[in-house]
């Protein structure tokens, strides 16, 4: 647990916060996408070593409500891919789909989706993760 506490949480939390502060600049300053992408990358990492963490200290024996941990871990874990949304509107993406009234979107547009994007999903993975602490007994 103190593993946990003293190392995974904050890297976790730090990340989260990485990703509202990324996702704001990139939605004012496009060019920021490129630094957005490589925070998404740090999220990807983080989630999956907060996981694996969480999981560890279940399994040890911690008296946690298991179904309520495992289910807002679960939720930490899906909110992940949808980081990146913005590749749904890829000109790529819209060949791949017969639908005609699909949308095209510019690259700036792109950028401003996953931004918003990020901002969600840094403010949601860190309320998860306090959820996740206050059934630990942190």
């Amino acid at each position: 647990m103190g593993l946990y506490e003293g190392l995974v949480l904050p890297a976790y939390l730090a990340v989260c916060a990485l990703l509202v502060i990324g996702g704001i600049v990139t939605m004012i300053w496009v060019p920021v996408h490129r630094v957005l992408k490589w925070i998404v990358t740090a999220m990807w990492i983080v989630t999956a070593v907060h996981l694996l963490t969480v999981l560890a200290i279940l399994i040890g024996g911690h008296s946690a409500p298991i179904v309520l941990t495992l289910g807002y871990l679960l939720a930490s874990v899906i909110l992940v891919p949808l980081l990146g949304i913005g590749r749904l509107g890829e000109p790529d993406a819209a060949a791949a789909d017969p639908d005609p009234n699909r949308p095209v979107l510019a690259p700036d547009q792109i950028a401003r989706v996953d931004g918003g994007a990020a901002v969600i999903i840094g403010i949601a993975g860190a309320v998860l993760a306090w959820r996740v602490v206050i059934l630990l007994g942190g």
